[in-house]
């Protein structure tokens, strides 16, 4: 299970090669967006989102309570990288835009992010073309 969070052929996890277009207004967050996880203060950056959780239920039911699960199953959710414990570890999350603040100023060391973007321009990182491809609305502001 934890090997798709990686990537699938179900669209599980952000993994979709859906375009993201039109981008809904309740998605809060961009990808290229520094972000902070709420419970752990993790800093992470944004690969990929959902508009709603997209993910086998045997995780949902693992991951969530019953209740939770119906709350947090129409909530945007997103695919963050956060760097592991050591300097070249890395870890992937899927989670709920509840659990994301969007950070500023501040550009985490986190390995392979160049495989997802082309440089960090002071504010947020910018997408590779392949990427910018699949979330054609996440570079403008609104």
């Amino acid at each position: 299970m934890e090997s798709m969070l990686i990537d699938n052929d179900q669209g599980f996890f952000g993994a979709s090669k859906a375009v993201r277009s039109p981008r809904p207004p309740y998605v809060f967050l961009r990808v290229g967006e520094v972000v902070m996880e709420r419970k752990g203060h993790m800093v992470g950056v944004v690969v990929s989102w959902d508009p709603e959780l997209r993910a086998p239920p045997e995780w949902t039911d693992r991951m969530f309570s019953d209740s939770q699960g119906r709350t947090v199953e129409k909530t945007p959710h997103y695919k963050v990288l956060f760097g592991g414990p050591g300097p070249s570890s890395l870890m992937v999350a899927y989670l709920p835009q509840t659990q994301l603040e969007r950070v500023t100023g501040m550009k985490p060391d986190i390995p392979t992010l160049e495989n997802y973007f082309t440089h960090y321009d002071g504010t947020r990182f910018v997408m590779q073309p392949w990427l910018r491809a699949l979330f054609p609305e996440d570079e403008s502001e609104d």
